[in-house]
């Protein structure tokens, strides 16, 4: 991954760290994106200079627009995006017990900003030889199960709008 650029959502932790530190060991440059700025910032020291942290809270799509804008404009371009940034919501045992109070925080996160993520990206790519959007998502959003349903649904979204995106892309070499 020599010379690509890299921008990984949720990335200060977990899976994203994990992925954020594959990615600059492969050559790539990576723009870590998270809300928690001690870790995420703390990642991109360990990291060094191939690595950029940048707080953004991606159920903002103006932050989400702002971290490709940020990539290009600090690194030269952007070759991949990886939609990780997730939250599950409360964990109601049983669907008769949740009040579907966190309904819009999980699917602004888990879905619009993968969606603005993806269209994003995806402006900049096919002006730009193209490139790949990698959006993560869960077997929850195939596999049928009890509670945590705002969750199971907006992961089963993340997986028709990728396939869809995926059609409409495909000739930009997206």
């Amino acid at each position: 991954l020599a010379g690509k650029v890299a921008i990984v959502t949720g990335g200060a932790s977990g899976l994203g760290e994990g992925l954020a530190r594959r990615f600059a060991a492969e050559g790539a440059k990576v723009l870590i994106a998270d809300v928690d700025t001690d870790s995420g910032a703390a990642l991109a020291a360990d990291i060094g200079a191939n690595a950029l942290f940048v707080e953004a809270d991606v159920s903002d799509i103006e932050q989400v627009s702002g971290l490709v804008s940020t990539a290009v404009d600090r690194f030269g371009g952007l070759h991949v995006m990886v939609n990780n940034a997730g939250v599950s919501g409360t964990m109601h045992r049983r669907f008769l017990d949740d009040d579907l109070a966190d309904f819009h925080k999980v699917m602004a996160i888990n879905v619009l900003a993968v969606m603005a993520g993806t269209r994003d990206a995806a402006r900049h790519m096919s002006k730009h030889g193209g490139g790949s959007i990698i959006n993560l998502t869960s077997i929850g959003g195939i596999q049928a199960g009890g509670g945590v349903m705002t969750y199971r649904a907006s992961k089963a979204a993340v997986i028709q709008f990728t396939k869809s995106a995926a059609i409409e892309l495909a000739h930009y070499e997206i």
